[in-house]
């Protein structure tokens, strides 16, 4: 019973979410389409991934964008996609911080981070920094693999 009440609530929470999220699409003036779903296992929740025809910019290459919504709007935030190269690259961003993810001889994982301010950087926890530098021991990963890793273990930095 507790299972199906679960299991129950978590359905409400994605309906709710793609409502919401089409809301707000629609507010825009654009419409974008669901990428991915899952769950963070994290206070944050389940997500939603959309696709957007943002692109960000960084070292000049361009980057595809995802925005990534929780059920705790405070972590919601963006994922740029770069698929030129050996290995794609990407970057979990908001307001607050970027996070880079790519492959190495050890596999897919974060490599490195940059905070608004000094202070921001007291709200993440270091060791699970260091616990998500290999998330996959693959050196390959697909985009929509990797986009759901992310948006699944971001949330957990934050703690």
């Amino acid at each position: 019973m507790n299972k199906k009440v679960s299991l129950f609530k978590r359905m409400m929470t994605i309906v709710i979410a793609l409502f919401v999220s089409a809301t707000f699409a629609f507010a825009d003036g654009e419409t974008t389409e669901v990428f991915l779903t899952g769950t963070s296992n994290s206070p944050a929740g389940d997500f939603v991934v959309q696709i957007t025809n943002d692109i960000f910019h960084y070292q000049g290459s361009e980057y595809e964008v995802y925005r990534v919504y929780y059920d705790d709007p405070e972590m919601n935030m963006k994922i740029a996609v770069n698929s030129e190269g050996k290995c794609t690259s990407f970057v979990a961003f908001n307001g607050e911080f970027m996070f880079f993810y790519s492959c190495n001889k050890h596999g897919f994982g974060v490599r490195k981070v940059m905070f608004s301010n000094p202070w921001v950087k007291d709200e993440f926890n270091a060791q699970q920094y260091h616990d998500q530098s290999v998330l996959m021991k693959d050196r390959k990963v697909e985009k929509k693999q990797a986009v759901g890793l992310i948006a699944a273990y971001v949330p957990e930095l934050k703690g």
